[in-house]
């Protein structure tokens, strides 16, 4: 079972984790505390584009864009937290298998391809917008989301806080 987690939850969790603790891998070392905030920083930017795609179907104009370039930085920036937890978890297969989900074009670089077509969308009609909701969420809910929730699931297990994050969900994922 899957439990969302506020982020202030977290926040407050991984804020008592020992700065000083480390988790020892073949080639790179990073705190208990890196590895928390790296976390935290992607499931914070997720929960942004999230609530963007959530709100998306009725924005029209400047409303659109102004909020889909929030989303759009919000998602190129979870590839920051994203290269932390790679080099950690380089030798676990399941991150790995999210690795390469999140590295196919057709998953990720969709969602960001989706995103910028939004932010410079002032001109959309109202269903030329929610069309491009549906087929970015169609991809984000199915591959992308998953994916990280298996990265959080990575986190979890080093962070041995006793919390399950997933990956925040925009409310009309299919």
């Amino acid at each position: 079972m899957q439990t969302f987690i506020p982020i202030s939850l977290l926040l407050g969790a991984f804020a008592s984790i020992s700065q000083g603790a480390s988790i020892p891998t073949a080639r790179f070392q990073f705190s208990v505390a890196d590895i928390a905030d790296a976390t935290n920083k992607w499931a914070a930017d997720t929960s942004k584009v999230s609530q963007f795609l959530s709100r998306a179907p009725i924005l029209l104009g400047s409303d659109l864009t102004t909020a889909a370039q929030v989303a759009l930085a919000a998602e190129k920036d979870e590839l920051t937290h994203k290269s932390v937890l790679d080099q950690q978890f380089a030798a676990n297969p399941s991150v790995q298998s999210a690795k390469n989900t999140l590295e196919n074009p057709n998953n990720f670089q969709f969602v960001v391809d989706g995103l910028t077509t939004l932010s410079n969308g002032a001109a959309l009609s109202a269903k030329q917008v929610s069309d491009l909701v549906d087929q970015i969420n169609l991809t984000r809910c199915k591959n992308v989301l998953p994916a990280i929730d298996r990265y959080f699931s990575a986190s979890s297990a080093v962070l041995q806080n006793g919390l399950s994050l997933v990956a925040n969900r925009p409310n009309n994922c299919p």
